[in-house]
């Protein structure tokens, strides 16, 4: 099951030295899935920046990544856009809302990636301790990957965006503190309990969990539980 092998994942990119070896880890855990093809990059380029300052790591084809640049496919894609106004895992191109009327240079981009072979994939926004919007992508010809896994994809993209940041020479995380509660709490979402189930566990209420979970995130500056479970697992604070 993928939860599982998620957290083998999680132990192993903790210990890589390089970018290529946290894609390399990402392929040979999601390859029999059909994902073949990654990127952890930020969704859009700083002003300074060239497109591709944006780009932390990637294992796309050949030329893919050269002809994105040079046609500046980053102001069109939907995929990118949507990652601006959600933050849960979704079917590249899929999901992400475009109207091919108004919008022929997003048709001209989907187009343009089959023809390099990635006509499915999954992207996951993610929102960086640096204050921008990411994403990492998991992409190939075929995604054979269930809706109930996507949860298990979207930690271990996390963690490696995290690395890929820490690999960059980003500062590290600050040091906080959690509560023997909120550590708990954390500790039953990051094996996927419910927060129902987390509730009759702890013998607490739903809205105590909540709380819980927003205390966390506050204190650990996530934006969401799983992000919250990702950081209090990367600096041993809880270990499922």
């Amino acid at each position: 099951m993928i939860r599982s092998r998620a957290f083998e994942f999680i132990e192993t990119v903790q210990e890589l030295s390089d970018a290529a070896s946290v894609l390399d880890a990402m392929g040979r855990m999601l390859g029999q899935y059909g994902a073949d093809q990654f990127c952890c990059a930020y969704v859009a380029p700083l002003s300074t920046e060239a497109l591709r300052e944006a780009v932390l790591a990637h294992q796309l084809p050949r030329g893919f990544l050269d002809m994105y640049s040079t046609e500046q496919y980053v102001w069109d894609d939907p995929a990118l856009r949507y990652c601006k106004t959600t933050l849960r895992p979704f079917r590249w191109f899929k999901d992400a809302p475009f109207d091919p009327i108004r919008e022929p240079r997003a048709v001209e981009l989907v187009r343009r990636a089959r023809d390099f072979g990635l006509n499915d994939g999954v992207m996951v926004p993610i929102a960086s301790p640096a204050n921008r919007i990411g994403h990492v992508f998991f992409g190939g010809r075929a995604i054979d990957l269930p809706e109930r896994d996507l949860a298990a994809l979207h930690l271990m993209a996390l963690y490696a965006f995290d690395r890929a940041l820490t690999l960059r020479g980003q500062p590290e995380a600050r040091t906080v503190a959690l509560s023997l509660r909120e550590c708990e709490v954390l500790t039953l979402a990051a094996i996927g309990r419910s927060t129902e189930d987390i509730a009759d566990a702890l013998a607490i209420t739903p809205r105590t969990v909540k709380a819980h979970v927003k205390s966390c995130c506050k204190k650990l500056g996530a934006t969401t539980r799983t992000q919250a479970v990702m950081i209090a697992m990367r600096d041993r604070m809880i270990s499922p």
